[in-house]
């Protein structure tokens, strides 16, 4: 049989999509595993803090893809040179990370190292592309350490009760904390009254635990409510990673215009975490380029200033209806903030069919809502 030149271009076109699919077929290339372990040193020991700026540095030489692309990394915890149990924290695409003593506070208690105990763990470095992994050829390095005093369980939510509260000591009644974004750190604004006693609680009815503050730091087997010194509305944090819980005294929340700083106003504290401004006049004010309509609020908690404002820089103009999530608080330092108009920083924009009512408006800092948030009602 013989074939003319435009048959043969008819065979071609028609296996085309089919080895032109296998040539193009991504396959992921082998990786190096890493060939050196840098720092920490073999040996090191390391007793665990809370605090924020408590970190250890590891880093490792990097190893290869391949084909050429970015190899990624994972620090490994093992309890024991034989690699058995493992605990893994992901390092990107770097040879070096800062790792928060809070994490590898996590990573010490999966590998069997009981609250407050010393123990040893032993690290190394896992390098991948795609789906190949390669394990460092070096031998795993081992740190002594000594654990944060934490509780083998924490608490999934907590509420505060007692006679020093705004809740009295009806558990049924009791007030719910805030869950920060760490598991296991909460956080009231509440108001106490001085010697009269208080507790916190992991629920309020069934099996829940009831945890006091005995030494400054928190305790779930004592009896004696808890008492402050001075009647005051504080935040109140509680970390059950470390028994921490502090004090601090909110002395004062305002309401930012941020176009006429002469309009700031107080706020006045309303009970459960919030504050209420009631019959405020809505007028943006005119510029050359049109209206602003900027606000924030502003909280001075023992004797820090801090912005109480929208999750980024630039909220938009804002008509029509707003989801809920538009209206919830972030905190920032304003001590913090560069610009030259750091009042303007992190502000929410009333809605434009605001302009010339009368409002009532809520900062609600609290463990009802989802997140913290603030209230615009009873326009008029």
């Amino acid at each position: 049989m013989k074939y003319s030149f435009f048959s043969t271009l008819l065979l071609a076109a028609a296996l085309c999509p089919v080895s032109c699919t296998l040539d193009k077929e991504y396959r992921p290339g082998d990786v190096t595993p890493v060939s050196s372990l840098i720092s920490p040193e073999d040996g090191r020991y390391e007793k665990f803090r809370s605090g924020s700026d408590a970190t250890l540095t590891f880093s490792w030489f990097p190893a290869y893809a391949e084909d050429g692309m970015g190899v990624q990394y994972e620090v490994v915890f093992y309890d024991s040179p034989d690699r058995n149990n493992e605990y893994r924290i992901d390092a990107g695409f770097n040879t070096s990370i800062e790792i928060p003593h809070k994490q590898l506070d996590k990573a010490a208690k999966s590998l069997g190292i009981g609250n407050g105990a010393d123990g040893v763990m032993y690290w190394s470095v896992i390098s991948s592309r795609g789906v190949n992994e390669a394990e460092a050829t070096v031998a795993p390095r081992r740190i002594e350490v000594t654990r944060l005093n934490s509780f083998e369980v924490l608490p999934a939510e907590v509420y505060i009760t007692g006679e020093g509260t705004e809740c009295g000591t009806d558990l049924s009644s009791a007030f719910k904390a805030i869950s920060e974004d760490e598991e296991g750190v909460f956080t009231f604004y509440h108001r106490l009254e001085a010697g009269k006693g208080f507790t916190f609680t992991s629920g309020k009815t069934g099996d829940y635990t009831t945890y006091t503050i005995v030494d400054g730091i928190l305790d779930d087997h004592g009896t004696e409510p808890a008492t402050v010194s001075e009647s005051a509305v504080y935040k109140i944090t509680l970390d059950f990673n470390t028994r921490g819980v502090t004090f601090e005294e909110v002395s004062k929340v305002i309401f930012n215009f941020a176009p006429r700083t002469e309009d700031n106003r107080d706020l006045a504290y309303a009970g459960n975490g919030c504050w209420k401004m009631t019959d405020y006049p809505v007028v943006f004010k005119q510029e050359s380029w049109g209206l602003d309509e900027r606000y924030n609020f502003r909280a001075t908690i023992d004797g820090t200033e801090y912005v109480w404002g929208y999750v980024s820089n630039d909220s938009g103009t804002q008509s029509g209806e707003q989801p809920a999530s538009y209206f919830y608080i972030y905190n920032y330092l304003y001590a913090s903030i560069t610009s030259e108009y750091p009042y303007f920083n992190y502000s929410f924009k009333f809605n434009t069919g605001l302009n010339g009512s009368t409002v009532d408006i809520t900062v609600c800092m609290n463990g009802d809502t989802e997140h913290p948030t603030h209230i615009i009602d009873n326009i008029r």
